[in-house]
């Protein structure tokens, strides 16, 4: 039986969440969405290389608020035309970590569609496995 990449990923990967982070974003290609910042939920879901048992201070873990910093850095630096740049700008810049494994971005914007909670788009991406 072949084993998944997320089975490879919790053998030697902690795995954090951060749900529906909520921000405003100048993101979209259609003009009425260039004149103001929008609505956005962003989930970042990350896998970091640990060791069992050797975390005992912030400094030994990954801190989570680097996801949060990680967005607004990137959100900060101008208009984006689509949620998938977003995305693997979000992706690309987590990657900066060494102990980051693996990244799964999704955002959401509610305001893109009345008949729908949200249109979203997400993105999977792993280092090469070992």
């Amino acid at each position: 039986m072949t084993a998944s990449v997320f089975d490879i990923l919790s053998l030697n990967c902690r795995k954090i969440i951060l749900n529906d982070y909520r921000t405003r974003i100048r993101i979209g290609a259609y003009d009425h969405e260039r004149r103001a910042a929008q609505p956005v939920a962003v989930t970042v879901e990350l896998w970091v290389s640990y060791a069992f048992g050797a975390q005992k201070r912030l400094n030994d873990v990954y801190d989570y608020t680097r996801i949060v910093e990680t967005i607004e850095t990137v959100a900060a630096r101008g208009h984006i035309d689509l949620q998938e740049d977003l995305v693997d700008q979000v992706i690309t810049a987590l990657f900066s970590d060494a102990r980051v494994r693996a990244v799964r971005v999704r955002t959401a914007k509610p305001q893109a569609c009345d008949a729908a909670e949200s249109v979203s788009v997400e993105t999977f991406r792993a280092r090469p496995l070992d």
